[in-house]
């Protein structure tokens, strides 16, 4: 008796689960719904708050990894000015490689960061994107000023180098070459109110310089900084850029 008063609760539970999606299902507005409509905009609108939360977090997060890689590069400078002299002490050296591999540990995870806060970005512009699909009034898309092929001249080295670029909401990626392509890597960076930042990371040393310019019709015009000074190298210089097959 027990059993079957068990059992017929349970149909019961199945079936009153059952009618409740049901209804739920009657009551979700259809999409040529203004009830539908007004729960899209308000989803639209959420999500672009938390877009600039994410940008800002971003930021912060380059903003470590920046910190992270100079630390790196201190204590690398340190470690070889103790190799070079000749009253090099093991105890000092065994200090400066567990610092050494402290610093790298710490770039490493501010770098993983990075890359967490760049999918979470481009996985919060597809959700925008689809809501305003939804809307059916999604904006026209503006010309993209940065996605493409440049050719580039950087002085005062006067060299030729190439940039593929590509820009997703306001973050951009890409790759370079520089010369005949001895020099290559690929950049990171934002394009906010018509102002380009790239973060050049070469292929061998890392985190080399950074690129700021203005973007015009076709042409960008700006400045670039070394990540760190180099001894006989310019620190700083301009570069222009043309890109291919025009605006």
């Amino acid at each position: 008796m027990n059993r079957l008063s068990s059992v017929a609760l349970l149909a019961c539970l199945v079936l009153w689960g059952m009618t409740g999606i049901a209804r739920a299902w009657q009551q979700t507005p259809a999409p040529s719904d203004p009830a539908y409509r007004t729960q899209v905009e308000t989803q639209l609108q959420l999500e672009r708050k938390l877009l600039a939360l994410d940008l800002a977090s971003f930021r912060e997060a380059r903003d470590r990894e920046r910190g992270a890689q100079a630390r790196v590069n201190e204590v690398s400078g340190r470690l070889d000015q103790a190799l070079a002299s000749e009253t090099m002490a093991l105890g000092n050296l065994e200090a400066l490689h567990d610092e050494l591999s402290a610093a790298r540990e710490t770039a490493s995870t501010a770098a993983e960061r990075v890359e967490a806060q760049l999918q979470r970005l481009q996985d919060r512009l597809r959700r925008i994107g689809f809501l305003e699909g939804e809307l059916g009034t999604r904006a026209p898309r503006r010309a993209d000023p940065v996605t493409g092929r440049w050719q580039v001249r950087i002085t005062p080295q006067d060299v030729a180098a190439t940039f593929d670029l590509r820009l997703e909401g306001t973050v951009v990626s890409g790759t370079y070459t520089i010369g005949d392509g001895a020099s290559s890597g690929s950049f990171r960076g934002t394009y906010v109110g018509n102002t380009l930042r790239l973060e050049r990371i070469d292929r061998q040393r890392g985190f080399d310089s950074v690129f700021v310019g203005n973007v015009g019709a076709g042409r960008i015009n700006g400045i670039w900084l070394l990540n760190e000074m180099a001894t006989g190298s310019p620190a700083r210089g301009d570069w222009t850029a043309t890109r291919e097959n025009g605006p």
